[in-house]
């Protein structure tokens, strides 16, 4: 079955614009920008014919599709869409500890080292062990048209894999909130045909 892809990140938190680092022990809701992203979005978007919505557990990523859900469309919370943990640096703003924990684990990955984590944290293996896992359940799942709202790092994850490109190119994939990125899946490949667009962002 051919399938459409519509991946968003959330909108923006009052955490995202305070540099303050969430992962996914940080449960913090949109602000009110953010909710009014997701309004633009919904407005855009709404007459897409959408048969399947996919959310992770944490409420900005919920909050930003809800209007998604007044309609006749099945929706469905996957905890693998969830953020990558980012261990001891969750809740903390970005001083120059916190960047040399961050900038340390994601050079690791970048040479190819995806077991490294900041502390208490969450590898970029493992969370690529679950990003597959979504990916294989989109593949079987009976719907064409689906919506997917996850995270930031969680996407550049999906879209590597998505595209058959290591993790260690991750920094290549930008994320920004209520960036849209397109994957068609036909004859058993997926290819990309927007790449973090925020058109329906511009008034």
């Amino acid at each position: 079955m051919d399938k459409n892809i519509w991946l968003i990140r959330h909108g923006e938190t009052a955490l995202n614009a305070k540099n303050i680092v969430q992962g996914q022990g940080i449960n913090e809701p949109l602000n009110s920008k953010g909710i009014h992203q997701s309004k633009l979005f919904w407005e855009f978007y709404k007459k897409e014919d959408f048969d399947l919505v996919l959310y992770s557990d944490l409420i900005r990523s919920q909050q930003t599709i809800k209007h998604f859900l007044t309609k006749p469309i099945q929706g469905v919370e996957l905890t693998t869409l969830k953020e990558i943990s980012w261990g001891i640096n969750e809740g903390l703003a970005t001083s120059e500890e916190v960047l040399l924990r961050y900038n340390h684990a994601v050079s690791s990955w970048q040479n190819g080292n995806l077991d490294e984590r900041v502390e208490g944290g969450e590898s970029a293996k493992e969370l690529g062990q679950r990003c597959l896992f979504t990916i294989d359940w989109l593949k079987q799942v009976e719907r064409k048209n689906i919506l997917i709202c996850s995270h930031g790092r969680t996407i550049r994850a999906l879209v590597c894999l998505l595209l058959e490109k290591p993790l260690s190119r991750m920094e290549e994939v930008s994320h920004k909130n209520l960036g849209l990125y397109r994957f068609l899946f036909q004859n058993g490949k997926w290819t990309c045909s927007v790449k973090d667009d925020i058109t329906h962002l511009i008034p």
